[in-house]
């Protein structure tokens, strides 16, 4: 624990489930972010959360409810909901989203003592084959390995994206934030706020995102994320960072 009203435990989250829920239709995706003296839990709803979604619940230690609010309340854009988990105790924690038509989303998590590593994720697993795949058309002909070709882009692509990183042009008062990976340059631009944010980066809203990024729009999130993750790390340590439709705030 750092300070009142904080615990600093790192958080263990479990595969999201649908329950009752369509079976095209799929689960939540979770992702937990700490820093020292501030931690998140990031949700991103499958769908649109306005189209029918009721209420969202929190559940911790010994059952105690912590949050009961209508979903739309919650709502950080459309489809994302930031939850702060800085004041939560260690103890096993359940979050639920439920809709309108009966079924509902469900994430268990545990919070762990401060100090208490997680548990390392478990080994990818391998497939062995006997060897490469060789490809010949009809008159014998040698084709590309297109299996090959694709597992190299994929090796090029990961290389890139955990390569990753940013560049700061100007000073505190406006200026200029590239977001490098591989061949790619987004630029986004930054300029001092007003009390309590202490400065924003503007950000393309998700109906903008491809055409002003040529990027597709489910990579929008991610790259979102370490923007301003990365910013935080970097540039303002000791400010929040909250990621509305059309900017990122850093404030108190």
């Amino acid at each position: 624990m750092l300070g009142e009203g904080g615990f600093e435990g790192e958080i263990v989250l479990t595969p999201p489930v649908n329950t009752g829920a369509p079976e095209t239709l799929a689960p939540l995706t979770a992702k937990f972010v700490h820093y020292p003296g501030s931690q998140q839990l990031i949700l991103w709803l499958p769908q649109d959360g306005y189209s029918g979604y009721s209420v969202l619940r929190i559940h911790g230690p010994g059952g105690t409810q912590i949050e009961n609010t209508p979903l739309t309340e919650r709502l950080n854009g459309r489809v994302q909901i930031l939850i702060d988990t800085w004041p939560w105790p260690p103890g096993p924690y359940h979050i639920e989203i439920t809709h309108k038509e009966g079924w509902r989303h469900e994430l268990a998590l545990e919070k762990l003592e401060a100090g208490i590593a997680p548990p390392p994720p478990a080994p990818p697993v391998i497939e062995e084959r006997p060897g490469p795949i060789v490809y010949r058309d009809s008159a014998g002909t040698l084709l590309p390995d297109l299996d090959l070709e694709l597992r190299e882009r994929e090796f090029a692509r990961l290389a890139a994206r955990f390569a990753r990183r940013l560049e700061f042009e100007g000073n505190a008062r406006a200026g200029t934030i590239t977001y490098i990976e591989g061949d790619l340059r987004l630029r986004f631009s930054h300029e001092m706020g007003r009390h309590p944010v202490h400065f924003s980066i503007d950000i393309p809203p998700p109906e903008k995102w491809e055409t002003a990024t040529g990027r597709p729009l489910a990579e929008r999130d991610d790259i979102l994320e370490f923007l301003a993750a990365e910013t935080r790390r970097l540039q303002a340590s000791r400010w929040n960072f909250v990621i509305h439709a059309d900017r990122i705030d850093f404030v108190d």
